[in-house]
């Protein structure tokens, strides 16, 4: 249970969140010009980034502070343009790599803890 416990943000990270957030950063002019795979795209980022700011929160960043200062959302409807896809992808791959560091950093800092208070014992 720990270990699963353990693994999930990584887990979701390389799984879910890292392979959308690529695909958009691959975005080539062929598919801009494509209306239904922008749309398809457009919706992908917006449920990555719904999953990364549960995360931020899980992991106590304020994700609404982070969220207020991107300042590119996008309405179901509005028409989705490349260099939105391409800002967006930037945008939630830095707040997934500050996820990931803060979680590792957190992860060393309890292995150390538990090895420190394994060697007092």
């Amino acid at each position: 249970m720990a270990t699963a416990k353990r693994n999930y943000f990584p887990d979701l990270a390389s799984n879910v969140i890292r392979p959308a957030i690529v695909e958009a950063m691959l975005l080539t002019e062929k598919h801009a010009g494509d209306a239904v795979y922008m749309a398809t795209l457009a919706e992908e980022l917006r449920n990555v980034e719904a999953k990364i700011a549960a995360m931020e929160e899980a992991t106590q960043f304020g994700s609404s502070a982070t969220a207020a200062q991107s300042g590119s959302f996008l309405s179901p409807g509005d028409r989705v343009e490349a260099q939105w896809i391409r800002t967006k992808s930037r945008e939630l791959d830095a707040r997934l790599r500050h996820i990931e560091r803060t979680f590792n950093d957190r992860q060393g800092l309890k292995i150390a803890r538990s090895t420190k208070v394994g060697s007092i014992s």
